[in-house]
């Protein structure tokens, strides 16, 4: 005896604007990505549900049919009429909508081995409590399909004695396709790296030497369309991003910013950047004059850019991207503005490299967790355990470094902890305080009235 699945893809796609079943996901459509699943779940035969006048299906990889119907009518139709093309030899029948292309093969094969044990009759699968596709239904209860009005939650309720429950952890067997966000959503989770997102963030680390493979063609817009879903202060979303992917523009951005090799061998650097220009321009429009000498307004437009900088550097790496925060686009920020043709009332906050990773570097840890977790008030009597652990994982970090080849080449000296690293940086000496030191009256010129 067979076992057949059935996929409603004869829907218009109205608020998709496209044929689901001929979506691209990751480089295969929909269907085709529903057929693997199929085959290796083991089923013998698949009825794909189509319009009359869809598009032609491409070559699929499983024994199939196309089953044509109007269109005009809805699921429980396309599963009328697909019925009615069972082949006698059917036992067992699978309804997997188009929607929920990213199912995979074992939630597949695991609802139908249950709908076929004994006091069974159907099984779905359920993603925190909550059921969905596909469901595994034995012939003779799919059959209550072909009684008027019927749809196919009436032909579960009707059997609830025999239906069974097979809990999963794939969140898209209740996620449907419907929207251009969702193919959005479906796009990234196929191209995401293993893991959940706090374990990307702890394996996070800056990388300074990439591969010249470009990013995959969409790739870009879509981390940083994630991106830009961080917090916003006050919905003002004051933030840009400039892409620059131009060889020769690189070389000027890194020349800009201490010289950084990185920036020039990467295939995209990015500015992220405070950016109150559209702000300034709806207030020209209101007739009004935007208020850049506000220190509270810059400074909600700076942490909005670093939220989203962060987000955009999250969901890099959650592709498999290096990246690294580049600060040193403030060194020399008008000639970067101009370089970059940023408008009045906008400037970089940071900068970032994106791209394929070919070093190993060392993770460098963090200081002590007790040295930024504070319960109720902020406890400074653990001050010095916190200073000695963070020398002790600087060390640490250095020590490893050394055993790699060193810092960007240079080995790493083993005597400087944490504390005497930040003394050194930010001290009465501070060679980076010194390098910014006209920052303010740069930002001034940027538009930034602050005094």
């Amino acid at each position: 005896m067979t076992v057949v699945a059935i996929v409603p893809a004869a829907g218009k796609g109205r608020r998709m604007g496209a044929d689901k079943a001929l979506l691209d996901l990751a480089g295969t459509t929909a269907i085709e990505r529903i057929a693997r699943a199929l085959l290796a779940a083991g089923i013998d035969e698949l009825l794909v549900v189509r319009s009359h006048g869809a598009a032609p299906l491409p070559q699929l990889p499983i024994a199939h049919r196309v089953v044509v119907v109007s269109g005009d009518g809805d699921m429980a139709d396309s599963l009328r009429a697909a019925e009615r093309e069972l082949p006698s030899s059917c036992a067992t029948v699978v309804v997997l909508p188009v929607d929920h292309a990213l199912v995979e093969a074992d939630t597949i094969a695991a609802v139908v081995a249950m709908a076929q044990r004994d006091g069974a009759a159907i099984a779905r699968p359920t993603f925190r409590g909550k059921p969905g596709h596909p469901v595994a239904l034995r012939r003779a209860a799919f059959a209550a399909i072909q009684r008027d009005g019927v749809v196919l939650r009436d032909v579960v309720r009707q059997d609830r004695d025999r239906v069974r429950d097979v809990p999963t952890s794939n969140a898209w067997t209740i996620a449907d396709l419907d929207e251009p966000k969702d193919l959005q959503g479906a796009r990234a989770a196929l191209c995401a790296e293993p893991g959940s997102v706090v374990e990307t963030m702890l394996r996070h680390r800056s990388h300074r030497a990439y591969a010249a493979t470009p990013l995959h063609q969409g790739q870009l817009e879509r981390i940083v369309d994630a991106a830009r879903h961080a917090s916003t202060s006050s919905f003002i979303q004051a933030y840009a991003v400039i892409s620059v992917e131009d060889a020769e523009r690189r070389r000027k951005v890194a020349a800009l910013c201490a010289d950084q090799k990185h920036i020039a061998d990467a295939p995209v650097f990015v500015a992220v950047c405070a950016d109150l220009h559209k702000i300034a321009e709806c207030c020209r429009a209101a007739g009004q004059v935007v208020q850049s000498q506000s220190l509270e307004l810059f400074l909600q437009a700076t942490v909005d850019a670093a939220l989203l900088g962060q987000n955009l550097a999250l969901a890099a790496e959650s592709e498999g991207l290096g990246i690294c925060m580049i600060g040193a686009a403030r060194n020399r920020p008008i000639e970067l503005a101009e370089l970059l043709a940023l408008p009045k009332h906008c400037y970089v906050v940071f900068g970032m490299t994106i791209g394929t990773p070919t070093d190993d570097p060392a993770p460098r840890g963090r200081m002590p967790l007790a040295g930024v977790l504070h319960r109720e008030v902020y406890d400074s009597r653990g001050i010095d355990a916190v200073l000695a652990g963070a020398d002790a994982g600087m060390k640490e970090w250095a020590r490893r470094c050394n055993e790699r080849g060193g810092y960007q080449g240079r080995p790493v000296s083993l005597d400087k902890g944490w504390t005497d690293r930040m003394a050194q940086m930010w001290g009465e000496r501070s060679s980076y305080a010194a390098a910014r030191a006209a920052l303010l009256d740069e930002l001034r010129r940027l538009g930034f009235g602050l005094s």
